[in-house]
C-alpha cells in the first residue's frame, strides 16, 4: 500500500519547540544562552567576581528574555511588543505636550504617504 498525501498534510512546517519557547522565539533562547555564557565569563575573568555572583549576573539576560516571551509573544499577535511599544512612545509625547516640555501634540505615523506638493491643490483641470 503506497502512502498517499492528504491536503492537510504539514510535513513541511518544522515547529521547533523547547519550554515556553516555539517558532521564531527558539532564536531568542540561543541569543539568551549565548549572552548569559558570555556575562559569566566576563564577570568571572575580567571583573574579579566568585562563582555565585557570576552565576546570578550571567543568568539575567536569560531571565530577561524567557520573560519577555512569556508575556510579549506566547498567545499574542506578532506585533504585539512594537505595538505596546508604540503606545508608551505616544503616551510619553502626550504627556510631554501636556506638561508643556514640547509645544505640539504628538500625531501619528502615516507610513508609506508622502505630503503632497501645494502645487497639486492649486492646478486647474484641462477642459
Amino acid at each position: 500500500m503506497a502512502l498517499q498525501l492528504r491536503p492537510n498534510d504539514n510535513a513541511r512546517e518544522g515547529r521547533p519547540s523547547v519550554w515556553i519557547f516555539s517558532g521564531q522565539s527558539v532564536v531568542l533562547l540561543v541569543i539568551g544562552v549565548g549572552l548569559s555564557l558570555v556575562l559569566f565569563r566576563v564577570a568571572n575573568a575580567l571583573w574579579g567576581f566568585e562563582t555565585v555572583p557570576s552565576l546570578v549576573i550571567g543568568v539575567m539576560p536569560l531571565a530577561l528574555i524567557t520573560t519577555f516571551v512569556a508575556f510579549f509573544v506566547n498567545g499574542k499577535p506578532e506585533s504585539y511588543a512594537l505595538d505596546l511599544a508604540l503606545l508608551q512612545v505616544f503616551r510619553m509625547q502626550g504627556w510631554f505636550y501636556v506638561t508643556g516640555i514640547v509645544d505640539r501634540p504628538p500625531e501619528f505615523w502615516v507610513r508609506g504617504k508622502c505630503p503632497r506638493h501645494p502645487r497639486e491643490f492649486t492646478q486647474n483641470p484641462k477642459s
